[in-house]
């Protein structure tokens, strides 16, 4: 039997008074959403990021969507993203969106959304890997955390890129960092992400073979660098290996970056980088 078309339905409630939630309206567009990030509402419009096609990507393509946020009707679209891959990270930015597709190489395309009746692509940008995490740097940049691939669409290793999309028309990448046969859970949580604008730090989880912890990073002007990897102490369960516990959350407090594990809590001067205190969990 042939599989009806993939789509999405979303609801809008009024929760603005007390009392229960009241419905106000229902919509719906092609296609499935990536996650959170895939939705943002915008001087009365909702922008909704969708792939639609085979889960396999042969067929697949993206759209981005725009309905009238208090009737859920729609406005606009722009499709056609990314033709036999599938959307791997979305960021919207007032009248601007960023998606990112990936198969075997990774346009970053940058969306005009100021016309809610006929968004547009405005420029694109092909690079080997994926960015699968996009966060705001300010001043026309943007930071992107994924992995970094070969020409066949093959992992390496986690990224971190810094992107000038000052210009809608040339988006380029100005900066990359790479660490070979690595992952980090910033990919597909954002709450594992820390960038403090103040200093230009940036911290994300990272694992590879044998070694866990958070690597920090400066990112300015002059491109991403590496300050060095924070790691907690190592732990041993009785009768196995020791082990390095995986860090998951890091946060700037005055001067001082903390970062969380399963096992305790590890204060670091944050500029240096120097441990200051070790709080275990029990």
């Amino acid at each position: 039997p042939t599989l009806p078309p993939e789509e999405t339905q979303i609801h809008r409630f009024d929760v603005s008074k007390p009392g229960p939630p009241a419905y106000v309206a229902s919509g719906k567009v092609a296609g499935r959403l990536l996650n959170q990030y895939s939705l943002s509402e915008h001087e009365g419009h909702l922008r909704v990021a969708t792939t639609h096609g085979s889960r396999d990507g042969e067929s697949s393509s993206s759209t981005v969507h725009v309905l009238d946020a208090a009737t859920m009707g729609r406005k606009g679209e722009v499709g056609g993203l990314g033709k036999g891959e599938r959307i791997y990270s979305v960021r919207f930015i007032g009248p601007v969106g960023y998606a990112v597709t990936f198969k075997r190489v990774d346009p970053l395309y940058t969306l005009d959304l100021r016309d809610p009746a006929a968004p547009k692509v405005t420029g694109e940008l092909k690079i080997t890997g994926y960015s699968a995490y996009l966060h705001p740097a300010g001043d026309g940049r943007l930071i992107g955390i994924g992995q970094e691939a070969d020409e066949e669409g093959r992992t390496q290793g986690t990224q971190v890129s810094l992107f000038d999309v000052s210009d809608p028309a040339a988006p380029r990448r100005l900066s990359q960092l790479f660490q070979k046969d690595s992952g980090s859970e910033a990919e597909w949580d954002p709450h594992a992400f820390l960038y403090w604008p103040r200093t230009g730090l940036a911290v994300i989880p990272l694992t590879s073979a044998g070694e866990s912890g958070a690597l920090a990073l400066k990112i300015d002007d002059s491109g991403v660098s590496k300050l060095g990897m924070i790691k907690h102490p190592a732990q041993r369960q009785e009768g196995e290996r020791s082990y390095q516990p995986g860090i998951q959350r890091s946060v700037v407090v005055g001067d001082s970056l903390w970062t969380v594990s399963g096992q305790g809590v590890q204060v670091n001067d944050a500029a240096t980088l120097a441990e200051q205190a070790w709080i275990p969990a029990d």
